[in-house]
């Protein structure tokens, strides 16, 4: 698997969602990818694994020795005087390759999990852009809302002035104003810690200023009737372990086989002055074989009945997993019909209200309707306007959360 495929495959369904978007989140997420400490070390722990596969296939280190006779023993040909030896450990035919195998299998676990990370940084990034596009169209409503008392504040104090209105609509309008502001400076505090939040996960300072989206159509949501989650890393995770604990039993089998061992001993032979003969003080050349064999081999059978248990083990925890992925696929589906009705029926009410609004408009200029229910009916359009722009997160959020479980 490779790492780009399966974060930007993941980044371009995002992208497919919502085009309105242009390439701004799309760059977030390439500068978290690149940026992020989490995602660096998950690359450094890669690389790491990838070294040791190299280490795997080092011999033991060869054995030099020197000894010097004090009391030297006497031979036919000479007093020995000194001895060199050289000796290198070998493992059983196999063994190196095995650990290799081993090694290498580690690095891909490495890597499955640097994948898992940058999909879900991705995921992360994504759903916090949403939550700061959330707030900051709340709070371009509220503005609005804002404008819109400030405006009728004048025509509301015409009206007084008539006798067609009393003071007290007056308050409620004073008061109305006030609890408009108060969500705005709540929002305007939300939004220095969501940005905060979201330059942290992109490794910015935290108070830099960030480009989001004005507006963010309903995006196009096409979800596959057949729902196959093989393809998701955090069950191929599963897969790379359990390949992993067969290589860890090739190895065992191995190490399991006598260890061989090639030398050489070389000793210095002095002369004898009182003989003379072809050999005399001949030094003595003597190569060596020797094996290592493990007699004891409770270590090795307890070592395979381990490495079964662990297989017995990532079976049942890989089953584990893919229960909690359909239940959060599940949820994540209800959610997102859930969204798309209440976008629905916001957009309708909504519409209906901007009909409603002209009507009440013109019977309060024509003394016929009080100023209160207007101000009630600019309650009612808020609170539709605030449940749309949360529908509309909600099925992005969602959306991006099914790509997560069941695309590469």
């Amino acid at each position: 698997m490779n790492v780009k495929t399966s974060f930007y495959s993941l980044l371009a369904l995002i992208m497919g969602a919502s085009m309105a978007q242009g390439q701004t989140l799309e760059d977030y997420l390439r500068a978290a990818a690149q940026n992020n400490p989490e995602i660096q070390a998950f690359e450094l722990n890669y690389r790491l694994a990838l070294e040791k596969v190299e280490e795997a296939s080092s011999l033991p280190n060869l054995d030099l020795g020197f000894g010097y006779f004090v009391s030297e023993p006497e031979t036919r040909t000479g007093a020995q005087t000194t001895r060199f030896a050289i000796t290198q450990m070998l493992p059983w035919f196999g063994t190196l390759s095995a650990r290799q195998s081993y090694a290498a299998s580690l690095a891909e676990n490495e890597f499955v999990e640097f994948s898992i990370a940058k999909r879900k940084l991705a995921l992360s990034v994504a759903q916090a852009y949403y939550t700061l596009y959330s707030l900051q169209a709340k709070a371009h409503i509220i503005d609005d809302q804002i404008k819109w008392v400030t405006v009728n504040q004048e025509r509301l104090l015409r009206s007084i002035e008539a006798s067609r209105s009393s003071l007290s609509e007056m308050l409620k309008l004073e008061v109305r104003l006030n609890d408009l502001k108060q969500k705005k400076l709540t929002i305007a505090h939300q939004l220095t810690a969501e940005r905060s939040v979201f330059n942290n996960l992109l490794n910015n300072e935290p108070h830099l200023e960030l480009l989001i989206v004005d507006s963010l159509p309903l995006p196009k949501i096409e979800v596959p009737e057949i729902v196959d989650f093989s393809a998701n890393p955090e069950l191929l995770k599963f897969d790379k372990l359990f390949a992993s604990v067969t290589q860890a039993e090739e190895l065992n089998q191995k190490e399991r086989l006598p260890n061989l061992a090639f030398g050489v001993d070389f000793l210095t032979v002095a002369q004898r002055p009182d003989l003379v003969f072809d050999d005399n003080g001949k030094d003595i050349f003597m190569p060596r074989v020797s094996l290592s064999i493990p007699v004891f081999s409770k270590k090795y059978s307890s070592v395979s009945a381990q490495n079964k248990l662990k297989q017995e083990r990532l079976d049942l925890q890989k089953q584990q997993r893919l229960n909690t992925l359909e239940d959060t696929y599940s949820r994540a589906l209800a959610l997102l019909k859930e969204a798309q009705l209440s976008y629905e029926l916001q957009s309708e009410s909504l519409a209906r209200l901007e009909q409603t609004e002209a009507l009440f408009l013109n019977k309060f200029s024509g003394g016929s309707l009080g100023f209160q229910e207007l101000v009630e009916l600019q309650d009612v359009q808020l609170n539709l306007q605030l449940r749309r722009i949360d529908a509309t997160v909600q099925c992005y959020t969602q959306y991006a959360l099914i790509n997560y479980l069941i695309n590469p």
